[in-house]
């Protein structure tokens, strides 16, 4: 539950920047989340085999990031959504942890949370763009 009201915090600071800026939020935002299990691992030992795959996660999310801000937003929803599978299936299971335990079930809550905000705003943009059709037709 605080990763929730973590994201509602972030999207209501975000939403006041403008929709340019407030993408470039959630790409950071994004990179960081998955650069965090990177640093997790450098504070606690982990062993380079961690590290491969964390970037190879890091390297994804922030590819998702770019071509949000850039140019395709709902890729930062796919992203942030996708993450979810990231905290789920490396994270939490009964493998070596060198997150803190706190930390995967917080950032599942975070996750779900932006990215489906993301793809909630993405679509009521597309829906407002869209040429109203003409009456009697």
């Amino acid at each position: 539950m605080l990763g929730v009201v973590a994201a509602a915090g972030l999207v209501l600071c975000a939403r006041r920047l403008g929709r340019r800026r407030e993408l470039l939020v959630y790409g950071i935002g994004l990179v960081l989340t998955a650069c965090a299990y990177l640093l997790f691992g450098v504070g606690r030992g982990a062993p380079p085999t961690y590290f491969a795959v964390e970037a190879v996660g890091a390297t994804l999310y922030t590819a998702a990031a770019v071509a949000g801000v850039r140019r395709w937003p709902f890729a930062l929803a796919l992203g942030w959504t996708g993450h979810v599978a990231w905290d789920l299936v490396l994270h939490s299971s009964n493998g070596p942890a060198f997150a803190p335990p706190w930390y995967p079930p917080l950032c599942v809550g975070f996750d779900l949370f932006l990215g489906g905000y993301i793809a909630g705003a993405v679509a009521k943009a597309a829906e407002d763009r869209a040429p109203s059709p003409r009456p009697g037709l």
